[in-house]
């Protein structure tokens, strides 16, 4: 997806989601959505065309079950901390890596 379309699309399915337009990272085209309820931040990395090539979700542990249910049901499991999806004809990893403060959920090209 292309920038314009994620911002809208976190609009209004991640309500609780603001867009970060505080945040600059030199290093990579990214744009930011943090929810504070929660402590969760999503990472949208983009190509120079501006279109969405990788995601990472990261959340506090008080999150995992309910991120877990989430991603059990939106998406077919391959093994304990993988699952995959089909758009457009091309298939997508989603990855859950646990991390010492924090776990991680990527989403990516196969």
């Amino acid at each position: 997806m292309h920038k314009d379309e994620i911002i809208l699309l976190m609009k209004q399915n991640q309500p609780n989601f603001k867009l970060d337009r505080n945040s600059v990272n030199r290093s990579y085209n990214c744009i930011k959505f943090v929810d504070k309820i929660s402590e969760q931040t999503i990472l949208f990395f983009l190509s120079q065309q501006d279109k969405c090539t990788y995601v990472r979700w990261m959340s506090d542990y008080s999150n995992l079950n309910e991120i877990i249910t989430e991603l059990n049901n939106k998406y077919k499991k391959k093994d304990k901390v993988t699952w995959c999806y089909m758009d457009k004809g091309q298939e997508y990893i989603v990855k859950l890596e646990k991390g010492q403060w924090f776990f991680t959920v990527s989403i990516r090209k196969k």
